[in-house]
């Protein structure tokens, strides 16, 4: 293993991270060391770039990531004296007791930084994601460290520090904001002139009783009545309108956010989505409610609060300095036992905003295969697992009303404790006519006020580090580039050119998820304008996600794929690729709204019009007719429920109504009877002079009298490739099929 050329900074153990699970234990390792060297990220983001799955990760996986976050990652086999000659951090795969495979992190000689340090008799400084810091003696690391293996990270000047992040972070939400900052900016205006005349009814009050009253003056009383009054309509005018400004400015503003993270996540690749939980994606899209609400108190009260305490420490000094120093003495202790409380508070939180994507994810999973709960009366396990993740829900709500009940007490005794001081030493004041009694009214007025502020000053961080939470985790979504490829040869394409597609080769091509094993290898294949080809091959062998190679869903790790001869795909920008390709998916999605809506996604009149004479040409028409209202009807979660077979149908009308050039069918007729897939069969003839069609399926007699070439797929390579006959005379998986077909 070599060794570190040269001493990097580091922020010391601070940054170690504990796993969320079992399986994270990797992931956790990894961003430990990412914040080690003063960078920052996500689980959800390293888990994404290292393949983890249910069952964790693989060293392999965790060398990808690190790469891809900035480090220059390796593997070796090395042992204990190599280790402590590297000097830095050093991810470790170990065996724990049982068999358990598992993740540590060694680090250098450091000096202990609790309370993560769990003291133990030892010499080796191993950060153990589901333990902590602890310290193993040689014979521990030995006897753990049975494989050797290890990953080595150094960053490079590709890493990505946590300031940048945050500040990433930072301009993404002011982007979102800078609309609203003149209209917060007239609130907080309002709000300084609310706080001003908020204390109006505890001075009118000592000036009434110890003044006004006294003088037996009518004209006065009725004038200071008077003002008073309307002092205070001002205030409730103020309070209104400025309530309206905040209900437009977080009205405006819950749109813009929302638009800020749903549009670009529509944006983000295929891969992106694959791996998560729909509900995940629900339960982080209501959090930008929790957001929205954040920004409206912050900027509604804090300045406000803030003012007020200002204001009534200044009217306290004035009236009697011993009281208002009394109160300077006392409030930051007040302050201090409601501040104390916000770790709880917020951790709390955290944890029913988790509960909640559980159970959101839950639901909507268990709804979408009801049929399948159904069949297999399953109905009471999946209740079961409900009653399980929402309870914990619950749970985790209640846990945290608790904590704020327990605040609430807390508070209420300390502000009555406080009240009830103030009382005393004013009365006594006022007995020795030290005080008087209107001054004692308007302490106490003023001293009533003031402790609400003072609370909400305390707590302020509370819903701040709420949206905080709801913010990284909307914002995990956020940093995975957008859709299309690279950056470069975009305008220069012969798609975007207007050449049109005449061919596409994929040469030499090697795909693997994240972290796994290779699914394709050495995949060589070629299609042109004119012919039909298909891909035939056993289930989970690769077949599909050659097709979402070629509609760049994906990229391979090597190989090259060619359009039109000499042109990478990957140099076609997403949108302009798209534009020419139509696709059949293994399960078409069926959207609300009629037939016409979900065939051609159509919001002009004249692409309704295409689409009917599209669907005409193509003898659509009379199947879709058959339909209770025909082309208009609703179909979807609010409509009629469809076959797979008329599934299928609206899927390869859906892919036909955009006039592809190359058209890709995924086991588009796995669903259909002999009578449709003839009329599909002979479609697919009539239309091959215009347009290029890759065939999957897994019904090989339909392949003979229509397909030019046909590959067959065999352990993640094409073994054999020709014409029906040419398959025939040798040995293949597409020959024994029609041995056993025909005997």
């Amino acid at each position: 293993m070599a060794s570190s050329d040269k001493k990097l900074p580091h922020r010391g153990l601070g940054g170690f991270t504990l796993q969320h699970d079992q399986r994270d234990c990797g992931v956790a390792c990894l961003l430990s060391l990412v914040r080690y060297y003063g960078g920052n990220s996500t689980f959800e983001h390293i888990r994404r770039l290292c393949g983890a799955d249910l069952h964790g990760t693989t060293l392999l996986g965790l060398k990808e990531a690190a790469n891809q976050l900035g480090f220059q990652a390796e593997g070796y086999e090395s042992d204990i004296q190599s280790l402590i000659e590297h000097g830095e951090p050093t991810i470790l795969h170990v065996e724990l007791e049982g068999g358990l495979q598992h993740y540590v992190v060694w680090y250098p000689d450091l000096p202990p930084q609790p309370p993560l340090l769990q003291k133990e008799r030892g010499g080796f400084l191993v950060g153990d994601p589901a333990r902590g810091v602890v310290e193993w003696t040689e014979d521990e690391l030995r006897s753990r460290w049975k494989s050797g293996t290890c990953l080595v990270l150094k960053p490079t000047d590709a890493f990505v520090t946590a300031t940048d992040w945050r500040k990433a972070q930072r301009e993404w939400f002011l982007g979102v904001l800078r609309q609203d900052i003149p209209l917060l900016a007239v609130t907080a205006g309002i709000g300084v002139l609310i706080a001003a005349l908020g204390l109006a009814m505890s001075v009118y009050s000592q000036q009434l009783i110890d003044k006004i009253l006294p003088s037996k003056n009518a004209d006065k009383i009725i004038l200071s009545t008077v003002l008073v009054v309307v002092l205070l309509l001002g205030r409730v005018g103020l309070s209104v309108l400025r309530q309206f400004l905040l209900l437009r400015q977080s009205k405006e503003f819950g749109v813009r956010l929302n638009a800020a993270f749903y549009e670009p996540l529509l944006q983000l690749p295929k891969s992106f989505f694959d791996t998560r939980k729909i509900g995940d994606f629900v339960a982080r899209l209501n959090d930008t409610q929790r957001i929205q609400h954040t920004v409206s108190v912050l900027a509604g009260n804090l300045l406000v609060d803030l003012l007020m305490v200002l204001v009534a420490f200044g009217v306290l000094f004035y009236y009697e300095w011993r009281i208002g120093l009394l109160s300077l003495l006392l409030l930051p202790v007040y302050f201090w036992l409601i501040y104390r409380q916000n770790k709880k508070i917020i951790e709390a939180q955290t944890n029913v905003m988790v509960a909640y994507s559980l159970s959101e994810s839950n639901y909507i999973n268990t709804i979408q295969g009801i049929a399948d709960v159904k069949n297999k009366n399953k109905q009471s396990f999946f209740g079961d697992l409900n009653r399980v993740l929402y309870g914990n829900f619950q749970e985790m709500g209640y846990q945290s009303g608790v904590v704020q009940t327990r605040l609430s007490a807390s508070a209420g005794v300390a502000s009555v404790l406080f009240i009830a001081l103030i009382l005393g030493i004013t009365i006594f004041q006022v007995q020795q006519n030290q005080l008087k009694i209107g001054e004692m009214t308007a302490i106490l007025g003023i001293i009533s006020t003031l402790l609400p502020s003072v609370t909400s000053l305390a707590l302020v961080s509370v819903p701040f580090n709420e949206a905080k939470v709801a913010f990284n985790r909307m914002y995990e979504f956020s940093p995975p580039p957008p859709d299309g490829g690279v950056k470069t040869g975009f305008t220069s394409s012969p798609i975007a050119g207007g050449e049109g597609w005449r061919s596409i080769e994929l040469r030499n091509i090697m795909f693997r998820f994240a972290g796994k094993r290779p699914l394709l290898h050495n995949i060589n294949l070629s299609l042109q304008r004119g012919e039909i080809i298909s891909i035939v091959g056993e289930s989970g062998g690769g077949k599909s996600m050659i097709c979402q190679l070629i509609q760049k869903f994906y990229e391979p790790e090597s190989g090259q794929i060619l359009v039109n001869g000499n042109t990478q795909l990957i140099d076609i920008e997403a949108n302009d690729w798209r534009n020419i390709i139509g696709v059949v998916p293994q399960q078409v999605h069926i959207f609300n709204g009629t037939v016409v809506d979900n065939v051609c996604f159509g919001t002009t009149q004249r692409e309704i019009e295409t689409a009917f004479k599209l669907l005409d040409d193509y003898g659509f028409s009379p199947i879709f007719e058959k339909f209770p209202q025909g082309l208009f009807t609703i179909l979807g979660e609010e409509g009629v429920n469809l076959s797979g077979g008329q599934r299928q149908l609206i899927g390869l009308a859906r892919a036909l109504c955009s006039k592809p050039q190359l058209l890709i069918l995924d086991e588009a007729t796995a669903a259909l009877d002999r009578h449709t897939e003839r009329f599909v069969l002979d479609l697919l003839l009539r239309l091959k002079s215009e347009m290029g069609i890759l065939l999957i399926t897994h019904r090989l007699h339909t392949l003979r009298n229509i397909c030019d070439r046909i590959y067959v797929l065999e352990n993640g390579t094409f073994t054999h490739a020709g014409a029906h006959s040419t398959l025939l005379e040798s040995s293949n998986m597409y020959s024994d099929y029609w041995q056993e077909w025909t005997t």
